[in-house]
């Protein structure tokens, strides 16, 4: 019972490499994209990221204190809602931090087509809450259905084995593969789909259900074994995608490909990566303890994830409309990624502040 320390030391790491990521993927120019620095970064980091967010909510499902079908429903239909909301702030800050800055120092020529050609992007944009929000939707199915582990376990297999061939659904309609794109991740148009990623879900939720059932005393022999197991298999996974994809382009052009619309192999590979990660966070937990404001920072960024999340892409449009959508290099993006990390922190921070006060 309790937060599995583990896993919040994993997801605040993960954050901070997220927001890194990122910088390279809103604000880089097309050497900064192309670069080894963001291509090995997202290659090291892809068999987790996204995956492990998904994972731990259906691992955090297990947890928490609201599961039934009624309550994930709800959550689903707001993290849906939360999507549209976030599409409109990030349109916000966009439209305001572009207007200020042609304002105080005039409009730069050829920026009025980035601005637009931004602003469609974000009001368009799909990501982790359309996916969360789907997903809650499928536990709340499943949930009422009574379903065993054993029927978690299936269904992310069949999603793993179906995924190739149901991204190849397109459609002439625009509307329509809008629609497929979003749910298959066909036409790769939106940033995210939902059902490649119920895999991830699924097996987060059966990981739950066994490590609900591990004494603490007994956890150390569990990640032993587990990591130990884990850590071959994602090892050799990732030395086979090497082999058979060399160089870093072709690394990293197969892994985001998988990222998006991953198979069975990639599903058992990312699978291996996440349980291996939490094997090393739990036997490094005593070290990383040690360091007080290390420890706190990654537990408060997990358990806030959905916020960091959210307001460090809008902080990332706000620099990207100040600056007339100058494109940025390697060493600007590593730099403003700090920044951003700060800035996204402190808003979050006022955020809860302001709402303890509103609720006091």
């Amino acid at each position: 019972v309790g937060r599995q320390r583990e896993l919040d030391l994993v997801k605040g790491f993960l954050m901070i490499m997220i927001i890194l990521i990122h910088s390279f993927q809103t604000i880089g120019n097309l050497d900064t994209v192309n670069s080894y620095a963001h291509e090995i970064l997202f290659a090291l980091f892809m068999p987790t990221g996204a995956c492990l967010y998904l994972f731990a909510m259906g691992f955090g499902s297990v947890f928490t204190r609201h599961s039934e079908p009624k309550d994930m429903v709800k959550n689903g239909i707001k993290l849906l809602a939360f999507q549209a909301l976030s599409n409109l702030c990030y349109a916000a800050v966009i439209v305001i931090s572009f207007c200020l800055r042609n304002l105080i120092v005039g409009e730069v020529p050829g920026s009025r087509e980035l601005y637009q050609e931004n602003l469609y992007a974000v009001l368009t944009f799909v990501n982790i809450f359309f996916i969360s929000g789907m997903c809650y939707l499928v536990l709340a199915l499943y949930k009422k259905l009574n379903v065993k582990p054993g029927g978690y376990i299936i269904s992310a297999i069949v999603v793993g084995i179906v995924t190739p061939f149901t991204r190849l659904l397109v459609s002439d309609n625009q509307a329509l593969n809008w629609i497929l794109d979003m749910t298959f991740g066909g036409k790769g148009e939106t940033s995210f789909c939902f059902f490649p990623y119920l895999s991830y879900v699924f097996l987060g939720y059966v990981f739950a259900k066994v490590i609900r059932k591990v004494p603490e005393d007994e956890k150390g022999a569990f990640y032993k074994k587990s990591g130990l197991v884990c850590g071959i298999v994602a090892a050799a996974w990732f030395v086979i995608c090497i082999v058979m994809h060399p160089g870093v382009d072709g690394f990293f052009n197969y892994m985001i490909e998988q990222y998006r619309t991953p198979g069975l192999v990639k599903v058992v590979g990312t699978f291996c990566s996440i349980i291996l990660v939490f094997a090393v966070a739990f036997f490094l937990m005593p070290i990383i303890e040690k360091w007080k404001f290390v420890y706190n920072k990654l537990c408060y960024y997990s358990r806030q994830i959905s916020k960091m999340y959210a307001v460090h892409i809008g902080v990332y449009w706000t620099i990207a409309g100040f600056a007339a959508f100058y494109e940025f290099s390697v060493r600007d993006c590593l730099i403003l990624s700090v920044v951003v990390l700060i800035v996204t922190d402190l808003l979050v921070q006022g955020y809860l502040k302001l709402t303890d006060k509103l609720k006091g």
